[in-house]
């Protein structure tokens, strides 16, 4: 695999049972919780985390950085690691240009190296030092120098072929933008994906801003615990989480209990039970993958992005196959300038309410507001069933 791919282990001073992999080129987002274990993985990637339980292997582009059982354990220096600290870990006493170029290859002059700080926006500010700069300016530097361990030489900046050239190293962002204002957050980003255009190297980013890891990363993995509980697309772990762990790690609201009952051609149906009041219950239509057995408890997410917020009254005359309409009060609604967080009190449902981000133009549309009642039109697919596990509420 030209790629990273990691199995660790540990038990302290923290636990730790992670599994992933980043292929060349592929931006990979850890996310989870403070305190999950995604910094302790990154640093141990490096070199720089190595308890003496830790056991597994880390390899990139096939090359063996630790393997456990055959005694291999690089050095941080022979492993050609770019990692970008949360808290930039700069050297107070050299100024940006010099702090940059000790991480910087052979190839590198101090001429390239500060061609890359003109292009993340240090040109006037490389004679500083860290103290001298903002936090910001300060993350950028440390950016700075964490590409230059992964990226080709300037002479090699371009290769005449038009590929991007694979290299054997890896690319570490803990929350690498996290101090930096919106004009040079966007600065950033593109940085990296011309990076990405450039040179195909795994790269691994911590983040705890949900929206910042759907908007980069080609896959999530969500972190607990020390343990990977999930890997896939941001759009397929956020709509299908496996349980309802990650449901709620990666921020899901609408979470809910029912049960599945098997129907006929594909389709299933969704009894959603109040377990505050009994005789409350709503069936809903979902797909059966047959995944789930007839007459199952299960807890089940509601993916808001695919729910129609429709004008009150009878249903029109087509409508999306497999879509249930759903009657529902709107017991709050705060609007956030183009988005208003609304509360729905579905009819039928004493204790329950499903919590929607809704167009505020559309609820203007609508002539709706706190009291009024609208109609949801709930495609199958926003639908997404987990069974329950025995002795789990």
């Amino acid at each position: 695999m030209q790629g990273l791919r990691v199995q660790l282990r540990s038990q302290a001073p923290i636990r730790l049972e992670a599994e992933f992999d980043c292929g060349a080129g592929e931006l990979v987002a850890l996310v989870g919780p403070s305190g999950s274990g995604k910094t302790s993985m990154l640093r141990a990637i490096a070199g720089l985390w190595t308890p003496a339980d830790l056991q597994g292997q880390i390899h990139v582009a096939g090359q063996a950085w630790l393997d456990s059982a055959k005694g291999v354990q690089l050095s941080p220096q022979q492993r050609r690691a770019g990692l970008v600290f949360q808290h930039y870990a700069l050297f107070p006493h050299m100024t940006a240009l010099a702090n940059v170029a000790l991480a910087a290859g052979p190839g590198w002059s101090a001429a390239q190296v500060q061609a890359l700080l003109n292009r993340l926006g240090l040109a006037d500010l490389s004679q500083r030092r860290p103290a001298q700069l903002s936090g910001g300016q300060q993350q950028r530097v440390a950016l700075a120098r964490a590409l230059v361990r992964v990226m080709p030489t300037p002479q090699m900046d371009k290769p005449s072929s038009g590929e991007r050239q694979a290299l054997p190293g890896v690319l570490l962002l803990d929350e690498p933008f996290s101090a930096v204002d919106a004009p040079t957050r966007q600065t950033l980003y593109r940085e990296l994906a011309a990076l990405r255009q450039n040179v195909s190297v795994p790269m691994l980013l911590v983040t705890h801003d949900l929206a910042e890891a759907r908007r980069l990363a080609d896959r999530v993995v969500i972190v607990d615990a020390g343990q990977t509980l999930q890997t896939g697309t941001p759009a397929r772990v956020f709509a299908s989480p496996r349980n309802a762990r990650v449901a709620a790690l990666v921020g899901i609201q609408n979470h809910f209990q029912g049960r599945f009952y098997k129907a006929q051609a594909g389709w299933a149906r969704l009894r959603w039970t109040d377990p505050g009041n009994a005789d409350s219950a709503i069936d809903l239509c979902v797909i059966d993958k047959n995944k789930i057995d007839h007459d199952t408890r299960v807890t089940w997410v509601l993916n808001g992005e695919q729910v129609d917020v429709l004008a009150d009254g009878p249903p029109a005359a087509q409508q999306e196959p497999g879509a249930t309409r759903l009657r529902c009060q709107l017991a709050e609604v705060l609007s956030l300038g183009e988005i208003s967080l609304c509360t729905l009190m579905p009819e039928g449902m004493l204790k329950q309410a499903i919590t929607l981000n809704l167009s505020t133009r559309v609820l203007a549309r609508l002539q709706v507001a706190t009291g009024s009642w609208v109609q949801l039109q709930i495609a199958a697919g926003a639908l997404h069933i987990m069974p329950v596990r025995e002795g789990v509420a």
